[in-house]
């Protein structure tokens, strides 16, 4: 009894922190603590974010409870593979429009990097997931981790406990085996640092 209760209460909290690490709330505050929390010198910091937070964030959301609503995917992970492959292709165009958008109004370079980095993270992600379920949660919170790092934030404690702990709630939940949250950490990892390094920074 004991055994069972320890294992409920751990899906429990691998299942609170995966919400709290979910992949658009990553993305929401990367982008709220870039433009308003480094300094940068906008002349327009509210509405760039919430270009930003409309494209990568608000637009995805409501594609998912649309979805959800018409039976397409059962819950707000898209936890079948196959019923991912949709809302990331959405995913995928909606960062190309928000790319555009923040290109058009001459947002800060990493700004425009980010949601880059979105449209091309979420294609190589999309074409894996057509074969192999590959954690989503990873390739974010390593995406962020690089964003932050090449910003100078380089604290390699706190960036390793949040990778561990979504590594424990995607395991642990039953949401990804230990291989595929690591896969999706080195895409995250190498991808958004090939991408800055070279076009954006």
């Amino acid at each position: 009894m004991e055994t069972i209760l320890n294992s409920y209460m751990l899906k429990k909290i691998g299942r609170i922190t995966s919400y709290i690490l979910h992949p658009m709330v990553v993305s929401s505050f990367t982008f709220w603590f870039i433009i308003y929390k480094t300094g940068l010198s906008l002349e327009n910091p509210n509405l760039i974010f919430f270009l930003s937070f409309f494209f990568s964030t608000a637009l995805p959301i409501i594609t998912i409870l649309s979805f959800i609503r018409m039976n397409l995917v059962k819950d707000l992970d898209a936890s079948s593979r196959s019923e991912r492959l949709l809302p990331m292709a959405l995913g995928a165009l909606f960062f190309l429009v928000g790319f555009i958008v923040l290109r058009r109004l001459d947002s800060p370079t990493i700004i425009q990097g980010i949601m880059f980095c979105g449209i091309v993270n979420t294609i190589i992600v999309w074409l894996i997931t057509k074969y192999w379920k590959i954690s989503v949660h990873t390739v974010s919170i390593t995406s962020g981790i690089v964003i932050f790092w090449i910003l100078g934030y380089k604290y390699i404690v706190p960036m390793s406990i949040i990778l561990i702990l979504t590594v424990f709630s995607r395991v642990i939940t039953n949401s990804h085996t230990l291989s595929q949250t690591v896969v999706g950490a080195l895409v995250g990892l190498t991808a958004t640092y090939t991408q800055l390094v070279l076009l954006f920074i």
